[in-house]
Protein backbone atom coordinates (compact mmCIF):
# COMPACT_ATOMS: atom_id res chain seq x y z
CA UNK A 1 0.00 0.00 0.00
CA UNK A 2 1.30 3.81 -0.75
CA UNK A 3 0.86 6.10 1.96
CA UNK A 4 -0.10 9.24 -0.23
CA UNK A 5 3.43 9.44 -1.24
CA UNK A 6 5.94 7.73 -3.48
CA UNK A 7 9.96 7.98 -3.22
CA UNK A 8 10.40 10.06 -6.12
CA UNK A 9 7.78 12.77 -4.11
CA UNK A 10 10.03 11.82 -0.87
CA UNK A 11 13.17 12.68 -2.49
CA UNK A 12 12.06 15.64 -4.64
CA UNK A 13 11.08 17.82 -1.73
CA UNK A 14 12.84 16.71 1.51
CA UNK A 15 16.37 16.84 2.18
CA UNK A 16 16.68 12.80 1.59
CA UNK A 17 19.25 12.62 -1.37
CA UNK A 18 19.21 9.78 -4.55
CA UNK A 19 21.37 7.70 -3.07
CA UNK A 20 19.27 6.96 -0.21
CA UNK A 21 17.53 3.21 -0.51
CA UNK A 22 13.98 3.80 -0.29
CA UNK A 23 13.68 0.21 1.30
CA UNK A 24 14.89 2.12 4.50
CA UNK A 25 12.14 5.07 4.47
CA UNK A 26 9.24 3.79 3.83
CA UNK A 27 8.58 2.10 6.35
CA UNK A 28 8.65 5.36 7.80
CA UNK A 29 6.35 6.65 5.95
CA UNK A 30 3.96 4.22 6.59
CA UNK A 31 4.10 4.79 10.50
CA UNK A 32 4.18 8.68 9.89
CA UNK A 33 0.62 8.82 7.58
CA UNK A 34 -0.93 6.40 10.49
CA UNK A 35 0.61 8.93 13.40
CA UNK A 36 0.05 12.05 11.83
CA UNK A 37 -2.14 12.06 9.99
CA UNK A 38 -4.62 9.36 10.57
CA UNK A 39 -5.68 11.35 13.92
CA UNK A 40 -6.29 14.90 11.93
CA UNK A 41 -8.93 12.58 9.17
CA UNK A 42 -10.26 10.62 11.81
CA UNK A 43 -9.87 6.61 10.78
CA UNK A 44 -13.16 6.57 8.63
CA UNK A 45 -12.17 9.18 6.46
CA UNK A 46 -8.28 8.28 6.74
CA UNK A 47 -9.21 4.76 5.45
CA UNK A 48 -11.65 6.14 2.68
CA UNK A 49 -9.15 8.52 1.77
CA UNK A 50 -5.88 5.74 1.86
CA UNK A 51 -7.86 3.43 -0.45
CA UNK A 52 -9.29 5.91 -2.79
CA UNK A 53 -5.59 7.17 -3.43
CA UNK A 54 -4.34 3.72 -3.87
CA UNK A 55 -7.16 2.55 -6.48
CA UNK A 56 -6.57 6.39 -8.43
CA UNK A 57 -9.90 6.83 -8.09
CA UNK A 58 -9.89 10.39 -6.02
CA UNK A 59 -12.01 13.30 -6.74
CA UNK A 60 -10.35 16.53 -7.33
CA UNK A 61 -11.42 17.76 -4.22
CA UNK A 62 -9.84 14.77 -2.72
CA UNK A 63 -6.87 15.39 -5.01
CA UNK A 64 -6.64 19.12 -3.46
CA UNK A 65 -6.62 17.60 0.16
CA UNK A 66 -3.77 14.99 -0.65
CA UNK A 67 -1.79 17.62 -1.68
CA UNK A 68 -2.35 19.25 1.44
CA UNK A 69 -1.49 16.04 3.33
CA UNK A 70 1.88 15.11 1.34
CA UNK A 71 4.57 17.47 2.66
CA UNK A 72 3.25 16.87 5.81
CA UNK A 73 3.71 12.62 5.51
CA UNK A 74 7.46 13.49 3.80
CA UNK A 75 9.15 15.81 5.91
CA UNK A 76 8.14 13.77 9.20
CA UNK A 77 9.56 10.70 7.41
CA UNK A 78 12.29 12.58 6.66
CA UNK A 79 12.88 13.52 10.35
CA UNK A 80 12.39 9.93 11.33
CA UNK A 81 14.72 9.10 9.03
CA UNK A 82 17.59 11.52 10.40
CA UNK A 83 17.79 9.32 13.15
CA UNK A 84 17.22 6.25 12.41
CA UNK A 85 19.43 6.31 9.37
CA UNK A 86 21.99 7.34 11.74
CA UNK A 87 21.77 4.84 14.31
CA UNK A 88 20.62 1.51 12.99
CA UNK A 89 19.22 -1.07 15.40
CA UNK A 90 21.64 -4.25 14.43
CA UNK A 91 21.97 -7.27 16.10
CA UNK A 92 24.77 -6.01 18.18
CA UNK A 93 22.51 -3.49 19.44
CA UNK A 94 22.25 0.15 18.22
CA UNK A 95 25.08 0.83 15.94
CA UNK A 96 25.89 4.66 14.75
CA UNK A 97 26.47 4.69 10.56
CA UNK A 98 29.86 5.73 9.22
CA UNK A 99 30.86 4.98 5.90
CA UNK A 100 33.98 6.02 3.27
CA UNK A 101 34.40 9.70 2.44
CA UNK A 102 31.69 10.81 5.00
CA UNK A 103 32.10 11.92 8.62
CA UNK A 104 29.49 10.64 11.21
CA UNK A 105 27.78 13.44 13.66
CA UNK A 106 26.63 13.91 17.19
CA UNK A 107 23.51 12.69 18.64
CA UNK A 108 22.66 16.50 18.81
CA UNK A 109 23.35 17.23 15.48
CA UNK A 110 21.09 14.45 14.22
CA UNK A 111 18.17 15.89 16.92
CA UNK A 112 19.11 19.16 15.70
CA UNK A 113 18.09 18.07 11.74
CA UNK A 114 15.24 16.14 12.87
CA UNK A 115 13.64 18.78 14.76
CA UNK A 116 14.22 21.38 11.90
CA UNK A 117 12.80 18.73 9.62
CA UNK A 118 9.87 18.33 12.01
CA UNK A 119 8.92 22.24 12.19
CA UNK A 120 8.74 21.91 8.42
CA UNK A 121 5.93 18.82 9.00
CA UNK A 122 4.07 20.70 11.79
CA UNK A 123 3.74 23.87 9.27
CA UNK A 124 2.21 21.23 6.67
CA UNK A 125 0.35 19.70 9.34
CA UNK A 126 -1.42 23.49 10.29
CA UNK A 127 -2.12 24.02 7.22
CA UNK A 128 -3.93 21.02 6.38
CA UNK A 129 -5.93 21.64 9.65
CA UNK A 130 -6.53 24.54 8.30
CA UNK A 131 -7.88 24.06 5.35
CA UNK A 132 -9.63 20.86 6.62
CA UNK A 133 -12.06 23.03 8.48
CA UNK A 134 -12.60 25.59 5.94
CA UNK A 135 -13.76 22.95 3.40
CA UNK A 136 -15.09 20.23 5.57
CA UNK A 137 -18.38 20.44 3.52
CA UNK A 138 -16.88 18.88 0.98
CA UNK A 139 -15.91 15.90 2.14
CA UNK A 140 -18.75 13.50 3.73
CA UNK A 141 -17.01 11.32 4.76
CA UNK A 142 -14.96 13.46 7.20
CA UNK A 143 -18.36 15.05 8.88
CA UNK A 144 -20.13 11.70 8.94
CA UNK A 145 -21.17 10.33 12.52
CA UNK A 146 -18.70 7.05 11.17
CA UNK A 147 -15.61 9.29 11.80
CA UNK A 148 -15.29 9.37 15.50
CA UNK A 149 -11.79 9.91 16.36
CA UNK A 150 -10.49 12.96 14.51
CA UNK A 151 -8.83 15.60 16.19
CA UNK A 152 -10.69 18.23 14.61
CA UNK A 153 -14.53 16.95 14.96
CA UNK A 154 -15.97 18.15 18.10
CA UNK A 155 -16.64 14.76 20.46
CA UNK A 156 -20.56 13.42 19.60
CA UNK A 157 -21.11 12.70 22.88
CA UNK A 158 -21.46 15.99 24.29
CA UNK A 159 -24.46 17.71 25.28
CA UNK A 160 -24.86 20.08 22.52
CA UNK A 161 -22.30 19.63 20.63
CA UNK A 162 -23.76 22.71 18.23
CA UNK A 163 -22.65 24.87 20.60
CA UNK A 164 -18.97 22.84 21.25
CA UNK A 165 -16.41 25.82 21.09
CA UNK A 166 -12.80 23.85 20.98
CA UNK A 167 -10.99 27.80 21.72
CA UNK A 168 -12.25 27.25 25.60
CA UNK A 169 -11.20 24.83 28.32
CA UNK A 170 -14.11 23.87 30.76
CA UNK A 171 -13.63 22.55 33.93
Amino acid sequence: MIYFITETYLKSITAITKNVDVSDVMPFVATQSDMRIQPILGTYFYDYLLAKYNAQTLTADETDLVEKIQPSIAWRSAEDCAINLSYQLKNKGVQQQFGDYSNAVSQGEVSFIADHYGQKAKFYENRLRWWLLENKDLFAEFISTDNKDSDLKPPTDCDDSSEYDNTMIVF
